[in-house]
C-alpha cells in the first residue's frame, strides 16, 4: 500500500481516537457539577461504553504507526519515531492508572446501601466530583497527545 494511504489511515485512526475518547473527557467535566447520583452513574456508564472503541482506535494508531515505520524504514533509525511511540504508550498507561481509580472512587461514592441510604454524604460526593483529579487526567491526555503530535509533525533530531 502506498505511503500516502498508510499515513491517511494513521491520521484517521488518531482522529477516531480523539473523537471516541472525547466522550470520556466530556463526562469527566460534566459530572463535576452534578449531584444526582443516578445521573453521575449514567454518565460514567456512557464513558465506560466507549472504552472498547477507544482501545480499538488506539490499537489502530499504534498499528498504522508501526506500518508507517515499515514502509519508511528510515523512521526506525530516528529517535522521534520511538519516542513518539513510547510517549503514547506512557500517556495511555498513566491515564489508566490515574483515571480508573478515580472512576471507581466516584462509583463507590454514588453507591447506595440496601436501605436506600447513600454510602457517602452529599458533601463528600461533591468533594470527590470536584477534586483536581479531573484536571490531572485531562492534562495528562492533552499534554501527552500534544507532545506526540509535535514529534510526529516536526520530527526533531536528538
Amino acid at each position: 500500500m502506498p505511503y500516502a494511504w498508510i499515513r491517511f489511515l494513521h491520521i484517521a485512526s488518531a482522529i477516531s481516537l480523539v473523537a471516541v475518547h472525547g466522550a470520556s473527557i466530556v463526562v469527566l467535566y460534566m459530572i463535576r457539577g452534578e449531584r444526582d447520583r443516578r445521573r453521575v452513574e449514567s454518565m460514567l456508564g456512557l464513558s465506560a461504553r466507549t472504552a472498547a472503541a477507544t482501545y480499538t482506535a488506539l490499537a489502530a494508531v499504534v498499528g498504522t504507526g508501526l506500518w508507517l515505520g515499515l514502509e519508511v524504514t528510515a523512521y526506525f533509525r530516528q529517535v522521534w519515531y520511538w519516542l513518539s511511540l513510547a510517549l503514547l504508550l506512557a500517556t495511555t498507561l498513566l491515564m489508566w492508572f490515574v483515571a480508573k481509580p478515580h472512576g471507581a472512587r466516584i462509583r463507590a461514592a454514588c453507591a447506595m446501601r440496601p436501605s436506600g441510604v447513600p454510602r457517602v454524604s452529599d458533601e463528600e460526593l461533591a468533594q470527590i466530583l470536584q477534586s483536581r483529579k479531573s484536571h490531572v487526567i485531562a492534562a495528562i491526555g492533552v499534554v501527552g497527545l500534544g507532545v506526540v503530535l509535535y514529534m510526529m509533525v516536526f520530527r526533531p533530531g536528538f
